[in-house]
């Protein structure tokens, strides 16, 4: 399961944008391999931020997690196409600037607490133990 999906990527922008930035083949309709590879990409970029504060994968997704992964995900397929546009290119980077600020605590991930079938109370937002290392220090 990822952060995001196709229909995710259709709700947020709409089938045209996917036949525009995935449709390689030029039958128009999105190729569903590009698609996949797309979203591979962003899970990918979304897991390496998140997982220096989370455990990753963060289940549920947040909200914020999958917009980012959208976007991502929609540059990287562009890119292939070379269709990318400059807002494309913006909400990317938009995108990494957010979850560089999640990987280093400045904002959270706004998941409300989840009770479990048992009863507990589990914080999806709560950090990884420890601390991180800082080679400046002797």
């Amino acid at each position: 399961m990822g952060y995001a999906s196709k229909e995710d990527i259709d709700k947020l922008y709409g089938t045209d944008l996917l036949v525009r930035v995935a449709d390689y083949n030029k039958d128009g309709t999105p190729d569903p391999d590009v698609i996949e590879r797309g979203l591979e990409a962003a899970d990918e970029i979304c897991d390496a931020y998140l997982s220096a504060q989370y455990t990753i994968p963060v289940v549920p997704t947040p909200g914020v997690v999958k917009n980012c992964a959208i976007d991502i995900a929609v540059y990287k397929m562009a890119l292939g196409r070379g269709s990318r546009t400059d807002e494309m290119r913006l909400r990317y980077e938009d995108a990494l600037t957010l979850l560089e600020k999640i990987s280093t605590g400045k904002v959270g991930l706004g998941l409300p607490p989840v009770t479990g079938d048992d009863g507990t109370t589990i914080d999806p937002n709560t950090k990884r133990s420890g601390r991180s290392f800082d080679c400046g220090r002797a």
